[in-house]
């Protein structure tokens, strides 16, 4: 009882030292919070509209608009002469019956079998309009329609913190849906592509990176928007860590959906070298005479390099008098080239500037994965 009566005693003095204060120093304290001037206490501020957004209470009425517009891909093929299959995820861009997916998703062989199932329960038969094994992104079609479809959105107006969701079917368990936010933008993830040299881990680029739950079974599937937009192709998940999800960014995906439509396939362009980037930021290349650029490492025979006369040493600055920077890198200034069109190089040699030129040669099958 007497440690009760004291603590109540001193808390009671507290109080009143508290409020005498707070009651002396209120007006410096609100400043501080406050930043300005305030106004008083029982006068509301109303903020502009673009300034509240309303948190959802659930987002079931969204995923029942977007979840039938999402298939599962069911894949059978013979492996050794026994059966084997795999599961993945794709969606309906167009009430024809184009549905967009990964690559690596579909089985390799004109033996496959390839179906998908909808959410209603109905399974169809799909064939393989399109496939691009070096941008991971592949077109089913499937006969008959209308289709739901999604609606594409823009993945370049992403910022940090939006919530996105991933539907799709990890594990086989079938319209699944995880919640996250975006984590991360212009990410760059390992991809495993098989090729006539073997397997190599091709980089893609330009990924959204996300903590939203994801698990075998939902490559190809729609990352989500709160309002109901396809902003990224759920692609891979790195395996030793947590909550690091990675999706293809649709706007790079739509880019070059016109020629996967109609030619099968999608020509990336191949400079020809292994470079090494120079970071002024970076500690090691303090006092670099250079701005942001690459250091060519090595030139490799028969390639848009060796055609334009670069050579081992050589400094780029620039692609198509766009200078090099964090956001705009030596991968991106080949990538943003149509294949058969002139590339012009500005290059720093021995301390000259001097501007090459060449046609931007396709990717061949045969390629060095340290080669852009």
């Amino acid at each position: 009882m007497r440690n009760r009566i004291n603590g109540v005693t001193r808390a009671s003095v507290f109080t009143v030292i508290l409020a005498v204060v707070l009651g002396s120093a209120g007006g410096a304290i609100t400043g501080f919070f406050a930043g300005r001037a305030s106004a008083p206490v029982d006068e509301i501020v109303a903020l502009p509209d673009a300034a509240v957004r309303a948190p959802l209470d659930s987002y079931a009425d969204l995923i029942e608009e977007v979840l039938p517009a999402v298939v599962t891909i069911e894949s059978r093929r013979s492996l050794f002469g026994m059966p084997s299959g795999s599961i993945g995820t794709g969606f309906f861009y167009r009430q024809d019956g184009h549905v967009l997916t990964n690559s690596h998703v579909l089985p390799r062989g004109a033996e496959s079998q390839i179906g998908v199932a909808l959410s209603d329960g109905r399974r169809l038969n799909a064939t393989i309009l399109g496939r691009d094994i070096w941008g991971d992104v592949a077109v089913l079609k499937v006969d008959g329609g209308p289709f739901p479809v999604v609606e594409i959105g823009d993945s370049q107006s992403l910022r940090l913190g939006e919530i996105v969701l991933a539907i799709g079917s990890p594990l086989n368990l079938r319209n699944s849906v995880s919640m996250g936010i975006v984590s991360g933008v212009d990410r760059t993830f390992p991809h495993p592509v098989d090729t006539a040299n073997g397997s190599l881990n091709i980089p893609l680029r330009g990924m959204i990176q996300t903590d939203a739950a994801v698990n075998r079974g939902n490559s190809g599937g729609p990352l989500v928007t709160q309002d109901g937009r396809v902003v990224g192709i759920t692609t891979a998940a790195r395996g030793d860590a947590s909550n690091l999800g990675f999706a293809l960014a649709i706007s790079g995906v739509m880019q070059r959906l016109l020629e996967l439509e109609s030619t099968g396939t999608v020509a990336w362009g191949f400079l020809g070298v292994s470079y090494q980037v120079i970071d002024p930021e970076l500690e090691r290349f303090d006092g670099s005479p250079f701005p942001y650029a690459a250091v060519i490492g090595r030139v490799f025979a028969d390639s848009t390099a060796h055609d334009a006369g670069l050579l081992a040493g050589d400094v780029i600055l620039a692609i198509n008098d766009q200078m090099l920077t964090k956001t705009f890198s030596l991968a991106d200034g080949v990538d943003a080239v149509s294949v058969g069109d002139v590339v012009r190089f500005r290059v720093q040699r021995q301390g000259a500037t001097i501007d090459l030129f060449a046609a931007l040669r396709a990717r061949p099958a045969v390629v060095d994965s340290t080669a852009v």
